[in-house]
């Protein structure tokens, strides 16, 4: 419904049925204009949110390890996929609740408050006197469940975008987010310089390098409650009022009209390709997961670095991937690439790229050397006790590891996500996208509450190898699926 304005359409109405379609199709170009300050203070707000994972990211695993001798990788993969578990089921709980009542400010205020909450547990952990990775798995919940709330901003922008300005758009939310791993980990690298366990600032509550990047999420979490309730606008709850208060001649009620043009619209979706892009975004997702569960775990235990360098290392590469990035999204937003390259031709190349990463980075033999020795000071390496192939396995040379990576995630992963939303958008044409979006969300976060638990399972038992011989056989099937629909995507875009 938010693609046409339906006071500019007369319906053909008897006894409450709608007689012609092509009356009510016949508006097929998007007039409506692009509200972009509305989309910046969306992209603000997302940044906000993404800001709180980002600075925890890299240093959750040292962290974890640091306080608590008894947390292990499994662990530690229980408690990521625990986060993702309330992530996707509130997802689709804000979803619904923007839809029904057609507001993004009261769902996002709510996960605001918990993410509150969420913090000040984080920093009043060393009340806690044994068992703190059950703590920290709380706070991930709770952090899980309020980052849900930003899912409403995806249907925000369909309803302030037209169709042509779409890929623009979707880029300067992606921009938000990218920027917000720039910051997160420059964040951790400037209090890097105080290790645990820092300075005691009250008793019981320390700074040290991983808790300032919660202080710094707390106070701008506080900044985004302000942000919301002062500049975000309803756009849909206006325009529910401008077409109640319009004139209607007929006795067929615009309420009951608006249910059956959008029963009419959903009648028309392509489910096939809809069916496509939520098998590829699940395989994409179970990709970045593994990395994602596994990133810091693979700096200690194979390169053998301990938490501070790991923090480091981690924070410098995320802060090249975030600059490579964000170059790549304003290409989008300010030379318009969304609309000189097709965006499902993009979306395959990219798939291929990326696939490749998991073949040169393999531990081949020519390029690897064996993983790195325990030290029980450092509690950093390879620990036979926990992982049986220590003297057996290889490690890739660390330097070609993140290069490569780099020179392919940096911006092939922008990229997907823009293309991909892109064409998930039109294929779903001019309907309500709330609920479309938090359904993919929700299927996303399916695959990101899955994968951390096999991969940390995998990686104890056979280490890195057939992870990556799984990611790339995954990257495959991606580009063999958007193969096969290329041409009919490509109808959907233009």
């Amino acid at each position: 419904m938010d693609d046409v304005d339906v006071s500019t359409v007369t319906p053909v109405v008897q006894d409450g049925v709608l007689l012609e379609k092509d009356e009510l199709m016949k508006k097929e170009k998007d007039d409506r204009l692009t509200n972009w300050r509305l989309i910046t203070i969306a992209g603000i707000v997302s940044c906000l949110n993404a800001v709180e994972n980002s600075v925890l990211g890299i240093g959750e695993w040292p962290y974890m390890k640091e306080i608590d001798v008894d947390a292990t990788a499994q662990f530690f993969g229980l408690a990521t996929s625990a986060s993702k578990c309330g992530h996707a089921v509130f997802a689709l709980i804000f979803s619904i609740w923007s839809y029904k009542t057609q507001s993004v400010r009261i769902p996002l205020l709510a996960s605001r408050f918990i993410a509150i909450i969420a913090c000040m547990i984080y920093l009043s952990i060393e009340y806690v006197k044994q068992d703190k990775r059950y703590v920290l798995m709380s706070v991930y919940i709770l952090l899980g469940i309020a980052n849900s709330g930003g899912t409403v901003l995806r249907g925000y922008i369909t309803l302030c975008s037209s169709n042509e300005d779409r890929p623009r758009a979707f880029a300067t939310l992606g921009l938000s987010f990218i920027f917000s791993i720039i910051v997160g980990p420059t964040i951790q690298l400037i209090f890097s310089a105080f290790p645990y366990p820092g300075h005691e600032i009250v008793p019981g509550i320390r700074f040290h390098l991983y808790s300032a990047p919660i202080w710094i999420s707390f106070i701008l979490t506080i900044l985004t409650v302000f942000v919301i309730y002062c500049f975000m606008e309803d756009i849909a709850q206006e325009r529910t009022k401008k077409l109640r208060n319009s004139d209607s001649t007929s006795s067929f009620s615009m309420e009951k009209w608006i249910k059956a043009y959008r029963k009419l619209k959903k009648t028309d979706l392509d489910w096939k390709l809809i069916g496509v892009c939520f098998f590829v975004k699940m395989a994409v997702s179970f990709s970045h997961a593994t990395m994602g569960s596994i990133g810091s775990i693979l700096y200690m235990v194979q390169f053998g670095w301990d938490g501070t360098k790991t923090v480091q290392v981690g924070s410098i590469t995320m802060v090249v991937f975030g600059i490579m990035s964000s170059t790549v999204l304003l290409l989008y937003i300010f030379c318009h690439l969304g609309k000189r390259i097709p965006q499902h031709k993009m979306f395959l190349f990219c798939t291929i790229a990326f696939g490749s990463v998991y073949i040169i980075t393999y531990p081949y033999e020519f390029t690897s050397t064996p993983v790195a020795r325990y030290n029980e000071t450092t509690r950093a390496g390879c620990n036979p006790s926990e992982y049986t192939w220590c003297f057996t396995a290889l490690a890739v040379n660390p330097i070609l590891y993140i290069t490569v990576s780099l020179l392919v995630a940096g911006p092939a992963i922008p990229t997907m996500s823009t293309s991909l939303d892109t064409v998930y958008s039109r294929i779903l044409g001019n309907i309500d996208q709330s609920i479309a979006h938090g359904a993919m969300t929700v299927v996303d976060d399916i695959l990101y509450m899955i994968t951390p638990i096999f991969t940390t399972t995998m990686f104890t038992l056979y280490g890195v190898g057939p992870l990556w011989i799984i990611k790339s056989i995954v990257f495959g099937l991606i580009a063999l699926t958007w193969s096969l629909n290329l041409r009919k995507i490509g109808e959907h875009l233009y």
